[in-house]
């Protein structure tokens, strides 16, 4: 087995800046428009990092990383649309009314991005996201060890970057295009300025990930075992 890759935990905007705008979308006061900015952005997110690392992401592993945490299939997926869409209405016209419920969400998403982008940029270094099965295994220990650091130290920070956050879907427009404003030049000084207090922390994220990733490669390796396993012994 290769040696873990060493984990970057300094401030890059370019591995952060989409992950961040994903998350502030949640603040956009127009039900639809903010999922649609936040999708985009987060849809976004692993082509850049890609491209940081010199590497045109092929579409079958950009699909793989979008898919997210869930594991559901399409027919599931559409049976539950209805009711999903009935509740997102409902919570949506709550949390415009009682805005502070937006802001606690909103910084639980840019936390969330924030980890997220760490561990695309890692499995990049790590060589993880060459093949597909690959990406599904790196993709299914990455959900795993985000899941597992809801009480993560970046949600202060978050919570800090989100707070006095105004007019942000004009600020999210230009940053679409590639151009900056000054209300995110100002929320990426105020990440560079903390970000290297979280180094041990994301090494940290870093060590879990190894730990998680060889041990989904190989339940992926067993499964796709057994079904070959399972045609040949209905062929014959």
């Amino acid at each position: 087995m290769s040696s873990p890759a060493k984990a970057d935990t300094t401030f890059h905007w370019s591995i952060y800046a989409d992950a961040t705008a994903a998350g502030l979308a949640v603040l956009i006061p127009i039900p639809i428009l903010d999922w649609l900015f936040e999708e985009f952005f987060r849809r976004r997110m692993p082509a850049t990092i890609a491209h940081r690392h010199q590497i045109n992401l092929p579409a079958p592993i950009k699909r793989e990383l979008n898919r997210g945490d869930a594991e559901r299939g399409w027919l599931s997926t559409c049976l539950l649309l209805p009711l999903k869409g009935i509740y997102w209405f409902i919570k949506t016209l709550s949390k415009k009314i009682l805005y502070f419920l937006t802001i606690k969400e909103a910084a639980d998403q840019v936390s969330r991005y924030w980890h997220q982008a760490f561990l695309i940029n890692y499995m990049f270094a790590a060589g993880h996201l060459s093949d597909k099965r690959s990406a599904k295994a790196a993709r299914q220990a990455m959900w795993q060890v985000i899941e597992a650091s809801q009480a993560s130290p970046l949600l202060q920070l978050a919570q800090q970057v989100v707070s006095g956050t105004r007019h942000i879907m004009r600020s999210l427009f230009r940053l679409r295009r590639g151009q900056e404003d000054e209300l995110i030049a100002a929320k990426k000084s105020e990440m560079r300025g903390l970000w290297v207090n979280f180094a041990d922390y994301f090494a940290a994220l870093a060590a879990l990930y190894d730990q998680a990733y060889p041990v989904k490669l190989q339940m992926l390796l067993a499964e796709e075992q057994a079904l070959a396993a399972a045609r040949e012994s209905h062929h014959d």
